[in-house]
């Protein structure tokens, strides 16, 4: 599992999979979604070690986070930082205005180069995928829950496909309603 970025939201000419040892092996893109910055990527090889999956809907505020990526690159690949927990259920807008909502906020440190790694707990169990960053504070790191990630996976595997569902609608504040429009509603909020 990874981020949709990495993988250029599909558009990728090559994927090469770069493991601890140095090897590097062709992936295969089963499955991305740009709007949920996610992606599945498939290699050949056999008995990797897997890293456990915690529980997302289990975490606090305050609880320990660590994230692991390649921040600005392969020169500093492998990097490891640790927060907290800063927030739950946070909602970031990023590129083309598409809003990512039910994220993990932390303050372990997510730069350019980290989305697609795991953030992990305190027990070394991955609860969420890094995803973004916020370019306007410091300390304010995103990463995807991973039970949403559980529920996207099981479908890929029995399906071959997972599909978002979007309503096609958008709430905005009644100030801004009227102002635009020029309309006196009856409510407020």
């Amino acid at each position: 599992l990874t981020n949709s970025h990495v993988i250029a939201d599909g558009n990728a000419k090559e994927l090469k999979v770069l493991f601890e040892n140095g090897e590097k092996v062709d992936g295969t893109v089963l499955w991305n979604d740009s709007a949920m910055d996610l992606a599945i990527v498939k290699v050949n090889v056999n008995n990797l070690p897997v890293a456990e999956l915690g529980d997302s809907d289990e975490l606090e505020i305050g609880e320990l986070a660590v994230a692991i990526g390649n921040p600005l690159g392969l020169e500093f690949e492998r990097t490891v930082t640790s927060g907290i927990i800063s927030g739950l259920n946070r909602s970031v807008t990023v590129e083309n205005r598409v809003v990512i909502d039910n994220l993990i906020q932390t303050d372990a440190s997510i730069n350019p180069g980290n989305s697609g790694g795991p953030l992990l707990n305190g027990r070394g169990q991955v609860i969420g995928i890094n995803t973004a960053k916020v370019s306007s504070g410091e300390g304010m790191g995103f990463a995807i829950p991973i039970n949403e990630a559980k529920t996207i996976i099981q479908r890929v595997i029995e399906t071959g496909s997972f599909k978002t569902v979007f309503m096609g609608i958008k709430g905005i504040a009644s100030e801004e309603y009227q102002t635009r429009l020029g309309i006196e509603l009856s409510t407020d909020k």
